[in-house]
Formats: C-alpha cells, structure tokens, sequence
C-alpha cells in the first residue's frame, strides 16, 4: 500500500494541527457552538417542540469578542 492509500484512522502524520497565537484552541468553537444553540431555542420555540435544559444554558451564554 502507497502513502497515499491509508487506511481510515491510520495515523499518517500529515494534517496535524498545530496552535498558532492568531487562533486560539477552542474560542471560534466555543462562539459556533453558542450561536447554534441560540437557533435552536427559536427553533424549537417556532416548531412547538421542548429544547433541552443544555442548550438553553449554552445559549443564554454570551458570546466573546
């Protein structure tokens, strides 16, 4: 087998992330993850359905500039 056909989760060494000080691990993540729950809640509220405890909490967060 060639480099070039790894198997799936076959630890080749290429495409390792490495942080850098313009992103910092996890702050873009976290603001996703805050924005879709603010969604969801509309969501939720719009379609008549119970949004769970969770991401009511997650979306009552603020996000950070």
């Amino acid at each position: 087998m060639s480099k070039d056909q790894s198997l799936p989760g076959e630890d080749t060494g290429r495409h390792t992330e490495e942080p850098t000080p313009e992103r910092r691990p996890g702050s873009s993540d976290r603001r996703v993850q805050i924005a879709a729950a603010k969604l969801r809640v509309v969501l939720d509220e719009r379609l008549n359905r119970p949004t769970p405890e969770w991401v009511k909490r997650l979306a009552e967060q603020k996000l950070a500039s």
